[in-house]
């Protein structure tokens, strides 16, 4: 998961710190199974990639538009500069670049319109109607 690239300070370390059979294990990143892990990285994305317009983070998902490939090149650049500041690395084999359409979190998103997928839509057709009244 993205966000145990994310170093841990040394109280952090302490309260996830695994027990094992050769000894106490403290931890240097936050770990998978933190129940605030991906509030923690939601917020480090959200505040890292402010003021970027057009810059769209969801967890470890970042949705960029532009006006020109040029732009989408320069918001690409800025984006990567504050990764690395942080030591966080992208998975180039996980990221669609330059693209003129796109499918994000069940919508489809292009210069003209966004709208939802027709899978998404499918699936809200396809869901049962409430038997019970609350």
């Amino acid at each position: 998961m993205a966000y145990e690239q994310l170093e841990v300070d040394a109280a952090s370390a302490e309260a996830q710190a695994l027990v094992t059979h050769k000894g106490l294990f403290r931890v240097k990143r936050l770990q998978f199974g933190v129940s605030t892990a991906p509030g923690i990285f939601e917020n480090l994305m959200d505040t890292r990639l402010a003021g970027i317009a057009g810059v769209f983070p969801y967890f470890d998902n970042i949705l960029i538009v532009a006006e020109s490939e040029e732009e989408l090149a320069n918001k690409l650049r800025e984006v990567l500069r504050r990764f690395e500041e942080d030591g966080l690395r992208v998975r180039r084999d996980k990221c669609i670049f330059n693209a003129k359409k796109v499918e994000f979190f069940g919508y489809s998103i292009d210069e003209e319109e966004i709208q939802p997928t027709e899978e998404k839509v499918r699936c809200i057709h396809e869901t049962p109607r409430p038997k019970s009244r609350l």
